[in-house]
């Protein structure tokens, strides 16, 4: 009302409130006409550089997951520095990572013992001398596989903190996995083990422990839900690394023992490896060998199961990732008895476990599967259940909790709610109560 006192009370002027950073490192609130700092800018102003190694860029799970893990990392602002070797033939996963910076070394040759032997003591030197040269104070090392134990030396010196990322416990010879592992439990701050098998088999008194199940890409997923009924699947799968140990001489075999089957090896190894493994060795003609694959989906499709006959007394494998592909696509698996893939696999619900060696038993649970539609429908079903739990999104959230873990402000996050099924495999069941702890 003019000339008399407003019945509207007098609201008093916004603040604009910001964030500035004092000596001490830490935001203190401020006021007046300055650019606010978002929570997500903070989180990156306090950020540190991470340098990641891997010595072998393939198709392997293992680099697979790996990108996976810096995929979640660059996401978040985080800047990743990665050392790996160049690809030849066919590009390995970590190729093309979007957000993170590549420093190569020379590729890690494998021949005779000697020639093996000291390629990857130069390519510990070399690893050696680019993490020494790119870490700053306040950086962390991240390690796949127990392999490139230079990386480790050089973040000890440096005091960084480093984690390694473990899959597999097979490396040979026995020395060498004796030393490797050594080396890993005296530098390693932080171990994440890609299945609760491969934590069992190792004892890291010195170190935080997690374990991080492996996840499929998102796209992966999308692919296989529209092409699950796609295909022949009248072909038995098995996906492999060359090596006595791996299963192949055992697929072959049981190739032998199924003249009218379709089999289809997909070995991740070059041509030239290829030729050495196999030598003079007589393959069987219902047997096709390819070498690494960019593209994975057609042999899902034309699959109808899907085999690990790896040795598990020699080589424990990684949680099996084209075990999970497979399950993915609802196709029905046979593992062996123990290992990262038994986790996934519960007997006669799922697939089977099965020892490689008992082919004659493989032979009867994969001619029972090609011929029975009733049980064949119910443990395609099954595999598809169990692989729709291992959630890209959870895979993510663990690995950000682990690295990200102390930066400024992070935000509250409301647990994810898994599903209920009957009957868990082994892996599962750790899985979901870990995501609901």
């Amino acid at each position: 009302m003019e000339g008399g006192l407003s019945s509207e009370k007098a609201v008093a002027p916004k603040k604009n409130i910001a964030f500035f950073i004092t000596n001490a490192g830490k935001p203190t609130p401020a006021t007046g006409p300055v650019y606010p700092f978002t929570y997500d800018l903070l989180n990156t102003f306090f950020m540190k550089k991470m340098i990641a190694i891997h010595l072998k860029d393939d198709r392997s799970g293992s680099s697979l997951i790996f990108r996976q893990s810096l995929e979640a990392l660059a996401e978040k602002g985080m800047t990743v520095h990665l050392i790996t070797t160049r690809t030849n033939d066919t590009p390995g996963f970590l190729t093309d990572v979007p957000g993170i910076q590549y420093h190569y070394i020379r590729n890690y040759e494998r021949g005779d013992k000697w020639r093996t032997f000291f390629s990857f003591l130069l390519a510990q030197l070399l690893i050696f001398r680019k993490v020494l040269g790119l870490i700053e104070p306040g950086d962390s090392v991240y390690i796949n596989t127990l392999l490139p134990f230079g990386a480790a030396w050089a973040g000890r010196l440096k005091n960084a903190p480093i984690t390694y990322h473990i899959h597999e416990t097979a490396v040979h010879p026995a020395y060498m996995r004796k030393f490797l592992l050594y080396m890993a439990q005296q530098m390693a701050t932080h171990v994440i083990f890609g299945s609760r098998y491969v934590k069992t088999q190792m004892n890291f008194p010195k170190s935080t422990h997690h374990i991080i199940h492996s996840c499929l890409p998102e796209s992966f997923v999308q692919e296989a839900l529209l092409h699950t009924n796609h295909g022949s699947r009248k072909t038995v799968l098995m996906i492999a690394s060359p090596g006595h140990e791996s299963g192949v001489m055992e697929l072959l075999q049981l190739a032998g023992l199924m003249p009218s089957t379709r089999f289809e090896l997909v070995l991740n190894a070059s041509r030239k490896e290829r030729k050495e493994f196999f030598g003079l060795r007589l393959i069987p003609d219902n047997v096709i060998v390819y070498g690494p694959q960019i593209n994975l989906h057609p042999f899902y499709q034309r699959a109808a199961v899907v085999l690990n006959l790896s040795q598990t007394e020699h080589y424990q494998d990684i949680f099996d990732i084209s075990i999970l592909q497979a399950m993915s696509y609802g196709r029905p698996v046979i593992v062996p008895l123990a290992g990262g893939a038994n986790e996934l696999v519960a007997h006669g619900w799922n697939g089977y476990r099965i020892s490689g060696h008992y082919l004659e038993q493989v032979r009867r649970h994969v001619e029972q599967l090609l011929h029975n539609k009733p049980l064949y429908a119910d443990m395609s079903c099954a595999a598809q259940l169990v692989a729709s739990q291992f959630k890209p999104q959870v895979f993510k959230q663990q690995v950000e909790d682990i690295f990200l873990e102390g930066n400024v402000f992070t935000p509250g996050r409301k647990k994810e709610q898994l599903a209920e099924v009957l009957l868990y495999p082994a892996a599962l069941q750790d899985y979901i109560n870990n995501s609901l702890n």
